[in-house]
This record gives structure tokens, sequence and C-alpha cells, in this order.
């Protein structure tokens, strides 16, 4: 199966999405598909990390009273605002046994640093997976294991309503005193205000740095993977 598979669908449906990582995860994993790259987008949700207490890092009665739904992705990591000013990628990669997860993280902002030098922006890594533009947190990843494959997603924020997401997402400041993560984790803020990025320079961007790494062959989803059932998500009110 020469090449990697773009996968690039047109639902913004938080549990859908999500469902989707999984099936495609399962399906490289299983050597049905060679790696893939995904490019997807969700209508207004929180996605928490799979072990995270919700109202750890969420303020759960504002995201209730604004009618922001919360879900649960398989992935670790902490709380994340999603909206149609956020682009999600996604890295699915096969390799011999099990990938540390550092090592996922490096193959997956790889990715995103590579295109983001293609629209002139100089950005670097902290903590491992939040790729960092003048000091603001730009882009934050999780990963997702599996033996004889590995599953990286980021967000990108591009043009994404910073106002909610501060309203809804609280920070672990505590993290920050404590020296676990540099202050940029809980800075967010939109390529669009750093950069002049818009949704499609970036969506070019990552499609022509994954395109000169491994060729991209566009695909849609196999059977099984569009006949999966949503992955149970939570939703507080």
């Amino acid at each position: 199966m020469p090449g990697y598979h773009l996968v690039i669908d047109q639902s913004r449906n938080p549990g859908w999405n999500l469902a989707v990582e999984e099936a495609l995860l399962d399906s490289v994993a299983r050597g049905l598909r060679p790696g893939v790259v995904r490019l997807w987008i969700n209508s207004r949700a929180v996605v928490i990390g799979r072990g995270l207490e919700p109202c750890l890092e969420v303020r759960c009665s504002e995201a209730s009273r604004l009618g922001v739904p919360v879900y649960r992705r398989s992935s670790g990591g902490g709380a994340v605002y999603h909206d149609e000013g956020n682009l999600n990628i996604t890295l699915v990669e096969r390799v011999p046994g099990r990938i540390h997860v550092e090592e996922a993280y490096r193959r997956g902002t790889s990715l995103l640093l590579g295109a983001l030098a293609r629209l002139g922006v100089r950005a670097w890594v902290e903590n491992l997976s939040d790729v960092v533009v003048d000091g603001w947190k730009v882009s934050g990843g999780a990963a997702h294991i599996r033996y004889g494959a590995y599953l990286y997603h980021a967000t990108l924020l591009v043009d994404a309503d910073l106002e909610v997401l501060h309203r809804v997402i609280r920070p672990r400041l505590d993290r920050v005193e404590r020296g676990e993560v540099t202050p940029a984790k809980y800075r967010p803020r939109n390529l669009g205000d750093l950069a002049g990025v818009e949704m499609p320079d970036a969506i070019s961007a990552i499609l022509e740095e994954a395109t000169e790494r491994w060729g991209l062959e566009p695909t849609g989803l196999l059977p099984w993977e569009a006949g999966r059932r949503p992955v149970r998500h939570i939703i507080l009110y």
C-alpha cells in the first residue's frame, strides 16, 4: 500500500469524530491501512483525556450554562476546547512492537513544526507535546499507543473563540508553580492573531508537509470504520 492515506471527514460531530479516531487506529494496527493523516473539525465542545476527572480542568457549571458538551477521548492528556476555528490533525503510523510516547509526540509535533515553517512561523515544542509561538501555545497534542501502531492527534488554534475557551477551561496553574510544565501550557493564542494565518493556509501547509514526507492517497472510511458506533461520551448539564 503506497503512501499514507489522507482521511478528511466533513462531520462536525465530536462523538463521531472521536469514534473515527479509534477506528483508524484499529485499522492501522491490524494492517488494513498504511499510515493515516486526518484533518477534522469539531463543533463547540470540550474534549478530555481518558483518565481525567471532568471537572478538574473544566469549569463544568460554566460549560453547562454555555451549552458546551464535554467528551472523553481514548488518548491521555488534559482538557482541550474545540470549535470551528480549531483544526485537528491526526497521525496514525504502524510501528514494530510498542513505541514510547515521547517518540510518538516527537513524530507528531515534527509534522506541525514543518507545516508552520512553510507558513513562515517559527515554533518550538514545550512540555513534550505543546507547540509554542512567541511564548504562546498554538497546539496541544495527545497520544494513544497500541502494540503495532500509535495515534497522535493535536489541536491547532487558528481562529478559535478564546473567550469561551477561557471560560470553560480551568488552567492547572499549580502545575506551573511546581515546575511540572512551562507557563505556555496555559497561554493559548490563535495563529491568526500571531501570524495572520487563516484556516485554508493551515490546511494547505499541513497537506504539503505530509505529502512531501509520505505521499498522500485520499481515501474514505472503510466500511467497518464507517459503521462504528460513536464512543461513549459525557455530556454535563
